[in-house]
């Protein structure tokens, strides 16, 4: 008779029994066998073959499924022994690796010039161009919201990545020539930061992350955006889903207060594909994945994910009880097209 779920539970749809999957795995693999899972969800499979010894792959295109295999698998030394379901498993996963294929090939990039990359990541980002320079610093571009754009440039940067060193530097040659908000452009892989925004003094310095597979040059088709559930009985809509991950940070701006969090502005930076229009403060919102006690050594570890239909409105402003805090909170806010912006909030 299989245990209860409840010992594993993941609070995800669709979940299979540890003990199901064991049966399988130790029907058809060996120890040191490679498992490969197309479809995750929870990440039953995975978890498994790493308990049995298997080297494993899994992937899934749900943010949702994304974040709690991440957590299960940082967490799995608390989970139940396969051998002894009374006791935990108590072994640290072995080391693992999450890649996210909306990450720019920087090999790819580089065989762009100069002009052709700056040129392209700003359509990318739908920056007007405009160059300036302020206290001999080169910008390449405005947003729509006024803002200036930096293009980093990785040529001259190869061996280093954009981190708070660049950062202290750059706001201390700008010193107050600029506004409150400077947008860099840069590749995902090479920005040192967890946070979307790293603020000094009063600039937040905002990274917009350059994605890989809509580089039309590389690609011989078009493919249409992956949308994200809005609640948790949706999550395997995305099974039949065919597209690619578009990294646009939506626009956000959450404080904390009295024990909640509080969503004041949620906007994302795109036309909704069916209508053509721009959406509506919250409308696309998908969910919120929160880490309630972050602190960089342990890197994300998801505490909850609250989907936007299970979100309280109250006075134009969306809030989110949270409860048994750190001192700091990780929160990544997820758009209906998998976009997110993450952002460290202080709590004391």
């Amino acid at each position: 008779m299989l245990n209860p779920i409840s010992l594993e539970n993941q609070n995800y749809p669709t979940q299979k029994p540890e003990e199901l999957i064991e049966r399988v795995l130790n029907a058809t693999t060996n120890k040191n066998d490679l498992v490969l899972d197309f479809f995750a969800g929870s990440g039953t499979t995975c978890a498994v073959a790493e308990k049995l010894g298997r080297k494993w792959i899994t992937c899934d295109i749900g943010k949702y499924s994304f974040y709690t295999i991440q957590k299960r698998l940082l967490t799995i030394q608390e989970s139940k022994s396969l051998e002894n379901p009374k006791q935990k498993y108590g072994k640290l996963a072995k080391t693992f690796v999450t890649v996210n294929t909306g990450i720019y090939d920087l090999k790819k990039m580089q065989e762009l010039n100069q002009d052709k990359y700056i040129e392209f990541v700003l359509q990318l980002f739908e920056v007007t161009p405009k160059k300036q320079t302020k206290k001999g610093f080169a910008f390449h571009g405005e947003r729509k919201d006024g803002y200036p754009v930096i293009v980093w440039d990785y040529w001259n940067n190869k061996e280093s990545n954009l981190d708070i060193f660049f950062l202290e530097n750059l706001h201390q040659t700008l010193g107050k020539s600029v506004s409150k908000r400077v947008y860099i452009i840069a590749p995902a892989n090479a920005v040192d930061f967890i946070s979307d925004f790293h603020e000094l003094d009063d600039v937040r310095y905002y990274f917009l992350k350059i994605p890989y597979q809509i580089i039309k040059e590389l690609h011989p088709k078009d493919f249409a955006k992956i949308r994200q559930p809005k609640s948790k009985n949706k999550v395997n809509d995305l099974d039949n889903a065919i597209g690619f991950h578009f990294s646009l940070q939506p626009e956000v701006e959450a404080t904390f207060e009295n024990n909640k969090l509080v969503i004041k502005k949620f906007i994302s930076n795109f036309r909704e594909e069916e209508t053509n229009k721009y959406l509506e403060n919250f409308e696309s919102l998908s969910m919120v994945v929160i880490d309630n006690n972050y602190n960089e050594k342990d890197g994300f570890i998801m505490s909850d994910c609250i989907f936007s239909e299970d979100i309280e409105s109250v006075q134009s402003t969306l809030h989110i009880p949270l409860q048994n805090t750190g001192d700091n909170i990780c929160v990544i806010f997820i758009d209906i097209y998998g976009n997110e912006f993450k952002q460290v909030i202080k709590t004391k």
